[in-house]
C-alpha cells in the first residue's frame, strides 16, 4: 500500500474506529438502543476486522465483514456491534491491547508495538482503539460472539517480499522464515485466546485463518508454495483449537483460506501485474469472511443488497427481520424516514386508534404508549411530551390521503431498536 492511500484511508477510517459504527444519525433519526436481550457482536483484530478497502473516500463507505455479521444479527433481532479493529496491528500488538483491557487500562499505540514505520493517521487510529482498552473489556464482558483476525501483518511482509522471486532459494528462505513466524504466531495466538475466553466466558469465540492474495498470475511455483504455507498455517490453527480444547477453552476456526482460494483476484485487491500490492480484500472478499464468520451461528447467511435511492430516496426498511412491502412508499423528509401510519401498525403488531376529530393517531403496545397528531411538533410518549423534529402530514396515494408519521419516532417510543446502516441506506427496526 502505498503511503499516501494509508495515509488518505487511515484518517477517513480514524472517526469510525475510535466509536460506534455508523448508525442513523441521519436518514433513519434513530440510534441503536441500550441493550436488553441484544445480540452483542465483539470483533477485535487488524484492519480486516476494521473493514479497510484502499479507495475508500467516506466513513460511511465501509462496509466489512463485521458490519455484514450485524446485519444478519439485526435480521434475527436486537444486535449490536462493538469494532476495536486497528490498522497496523500485530499478534504482539494485540496481546498488548488484551492486557490492558484485562487491566481496564487505557493505552496508546506505542504501547501496542512500534508504530514508528506507519504513517501518523495510521498510528492515531491506533491510538484511539488503544484508548479504548477499558470498554473492550466491557464489551467481551456481555459478548454474545467475538471474532477475531489477526495475523496479516505478521507474514505480510514475507508475502511481499516473496511475489516476483521463482528461484529455489527464493522458495526455500521463505518456507525457513514462515515456519519461524508460524511457530511464533500459533504460541501468542493461542495465549491470547485464552485472555479472550477469560474476559468473554459466555461468548461463542471465532478466530479466522489467513489467506494468501496472489493469483495463479505469478505462476504455479510461487502459487503452489503460499497455499503450502497457507495450509500448513490452517493445520496449526487446528491444532491450537484442540490444545485449548483440551483446556476447557472452546473457539472456533473460520478456514477463510479455503474460500479465498482460487478467487484471490476476485476477493482481494492484490494485482502484481498493475502494480497494486494491498493484500485487503475486496467487497466481494469481505462477504465471504461474512458467510464464513456466520456459518456457526445461524441457518443461513443473508447478504442484504443496498436500497436503490434512484427508485426511492427513502431506506428500504426490516421490520423484526422482514423487508417492508407496501404500495405505501416510504418518504424522506428533512432526512426523517416516513411511513403510513397503518404500515407501522401492520408491521410491528402495534393496536392503532384513530381520532378523526384531533387528526391524533394512538399506538399500543406491551404497556407502551405513543401519541401524535398531524402537525404538531410533539409526541407524547407514555404521557410525556418530547420534541419532534419533522410532524406528521398528509400524502396523497393514488386517490386516496394516508397519514405519514416519523417511522424511528414512533417505533422508538414503542421501546423498538432502530438501526441505520448508511452503506446499504437500509433501516433495521426490533423489538
Amino acid at each position: 500500500m502505498s503511503s499516501k492511500l494509508k495515509r488518505r484511508s487511515a484518517a477517513l477510517l480514524l472517526g469510525l474506529a475510535a466509536g460506534a459504527l455508523p448508525t442513523a444519525a441521519s436518514a433513519a433519526e434513530a440510534q441503536p438502543q441500550g441493550s436488553h436481550d441484544a445480540f452483542r457482536i465483539v470483533s477485535i483484530g487488524d484492519s480486516i476486522t476494521l473493514g479497510y478497502e484502499p479507495g475508500v473516500t467516506r466513513a460511511a463507505d465501509v462496509y466489512g465483514y463485521a458490519d455484514r455479521l450485524y446485519v444478519n444479527a439485526l435480521l434475527h433481532g436486537r444486535a449490536e456491534l462493538d469494532n476495536y479493529g486497528a490498522l497496523g496491528l500485530q499478534s504482539a500488538g494485540l496481546t498488548k491491547l488484551l492486557e490492558g483491557a484485562a487491566a481496564g487500562r487505557k493505552l496508546t499505540a506505542d504501547e501496542l508495538q512500534d508504530y514508528a514505520a506507519y504513517d501518523p493517521a495510521a498510528k492515531a487510529q491506533a491510538d484511539a482503539v488503544a484508548a479504548r482498552a477499558p470498554q473492550l473489556r466491557d464489551s467481551l464482558a456481555g459478548a454474545d460472539l467475538v471474532t477475531l483476525t489477526i495475523g496479516g501483518n505478521d507474514f505480510a511482509a514475507l508475502v511481499r517480499d516473496l511475489v516476483g522471486k521463482t528461484g529455489s532459494d527464493a522458495l526455500a528462505a521463505f518456507d525457513t522464515a514462515f515456519n519461524e513466524k508460524l511457530n511464533n504466531y500459533a504460541e501468542e495466538l493461542q495465549a491470547n485466546l485464552r485472555t479472550v475466553r477469560q474476559l468473554a466466558p459466555q461468548a461463542r469465540i471465532e478466530v479466522a485463518d489467513q489467506y494468501s492474495p496472489v493469483s495463479k498470475i505469478v505462476g504455479e511455483s510461487l502459487y503452489g508454495a503460499l497455499n503450502a504455507s497457507i495450509a500448513k498455517l490452517s493445520a496449526k490453527l487446528d491444532e491450537v483449537k484442540t490444545g485449548l480444547a483440551a483446556e476447557g477453552v472452546q473457539v472456533d476456526i473460520v478456514h477463510i483460506g479455503s474460500v479465498f482460494l482460487g478467487k484471490e483476484a476476485q476477493y482481494t485487491h492484490f494485482s502484481p501485474v498493475f502494480g497494486i500490492n494491498d493484500i485487503h480484500p475486496t467487497q466481494s472478499g469481505y462477504e465471504a469472511f461474512a458467510r464464513a464468520f456466520a456459518t456457526p451461528v445461524w441457518p443461513a447467511y443473508t447478504e442484504v443488497a443496498p436500497s436503490d435511492k434512484s427508485a426511492n430516496p427513502a431506506p428500504a426498511v426490516y421490520v423484526k427481520g422482514n423487508l417492508l412491502a407496501t404500495q405505501n412508499k416510504p418518504q424522506l423528509k428533512s432526512n426523517t424516514t416516513f411511513l403510513a401510519l397503518s404500515d407501522i401498525a401492520a408491521a410491528t403488531g402495534a393496536g392503532l386508534k384513530w381520532d378523526n376529530k384531533t387528526k391524533t393517531a394512538t399506538f399500543t403496545q406491551n404497556g407502551r404508549e405513543v401519541k401524535l397528531t398531524i402537525g404538531a411538533k410533539t409526541i407524547v410518549v407514555g404521557g410525556v411530551q418530547q420534541p419532534l423534529n419533522v410532524p406528521a402530514y398528509l400524502q396523497t396515494v393514488g386517490k386516496e390521503s394516508k397519514t405519514y408519521v416519523p417511522l424511528a419516532a414512533i417505533t422508538q417510543g414503542l421501546d423498538y431498536q432502530v438501526v441505520y446502516q448508511p452503506k446499504l441506506h437500509t433501516a433495521f427496526i426490533n423489538s
